[in-house]
């Protein structure tokens, strides 16, 4: 996931091409804890939180302290934006910075947390 840090971010991208936007952040972190992912709907990007949150509690249960790799949190900032936790931090994208960054999770305001069935948690 290191070479996640300092990705910088674009709207839309998927990290094909250098860039990546905080939900496809998220989807490729899943992807290399090999945690399946929640199906991906681009109306997300436009969409009121109830349809994401609806999609998330279809993939997941929710998750009081998110704490294991892979839980999938979203942060408010400004806006909400998705995050994924990793080695006891977060991995998002950093606003000011326009790029991937971790941080600690002590440092977020996590507005809700969802964790995939086969987390650590569940002895998967």
């Amino acid at each position: 996931m290191y070479d996640l840090i300092g990705k910088p971010y674009r709207l839309g991208a998927d990290g094909s091409a250098g860039h990546i936007d905080c939900i496809h952040l998220v989807y490729t972190v899943l992807q290399r804890l090999d945690i399946p992912r929640p199906s991906f709907n681009p109306d997300w990007y436009h969409s009121n939180w109830r349809v994401v949150l609806k999609a998330l509690q279809k993939w997941g249960t929710r998750a009081t302290e998110p704490s294991y790799d892979g839980d999938v949190v979203l942060l408010s900032h400004n806006k909400f934006v998705f995050g994924v936790v990793w080695q006891s931090g977060i991995l998002y994208i950093n606003d000011p910075l326009a790029t991937v960054s971790w941080n600690a999770v002590s440092a977020f305001k996590i507005c809700r947390a969802y964790r995939h069935a086969s987390s650590p948690l569940n002895g998967n």
